[in-house]
């Protein structure tokens, strides 16, 4: 498993719990922290935005399917990337979007927003501080301590 975090104001921010459960599972384990290249890796974040945000927003808005909604995005908003490719009249080849890196992924996020936008869907922007969010019991919970 891998985790990304980031440092904010000097201190490290990542799923610790989430680390710590998975280290219990193994007698010995390696823990590696190495720099973040963002140039070069899509995360799994903006991949979990895109198809837990982006495309049931546009399913419900545009009442088509989850792959009509992201042949749309990539037809629509990826051009600049070529994630679609005529082969013919009518006919389409769908491309992988794994070649766009962090960056190209959220140019190509700000053109579905744009497209969508002119079309009256509006999709929510990602929540950019989930880290601080800190999720309290609700009285009366049976985990309570």
């Amino acid at each position: 498993m891998e985790w990304i975090g980031q440092t904010v104001d000097g201190q490290p921010a990542t799923d610790w719990p989430a680390i710590n459960k998975a280290c219990m599972k193994h007698k010995r384990f390696v823990v590696e922290v190495r720099k973040y290249d963002e140039k070069r890796e899509v995360t799994l974040k903006q991949y979990a935005y895109f198809y837990g945000v982006v495309i049931p927003v546009l399913t419900e808005a545009m009442s088509c399917s989850r792959w009509q909604a992201e042949f749309w995005c990539k037809h629509e908003c990826g051009k600049e990337w070529e994630l679609i490719k005529k082969v013919g009249p009518d006919m389409w080849v769908e491309c992988s979007k794994t070649k766009l890196d962090v960056q190209q992924f959220n140019r190509w996020l700000e053109n579905i927003w744009d497209r969508a936008e002119k079309k009256g869907i509006f999709i929510p922007p990602p929540d950019k501080t989930w880290w601080r969010r800190r999720i309290e019991p609700e009285q009366g919970d049976s985990l309570r301590t």
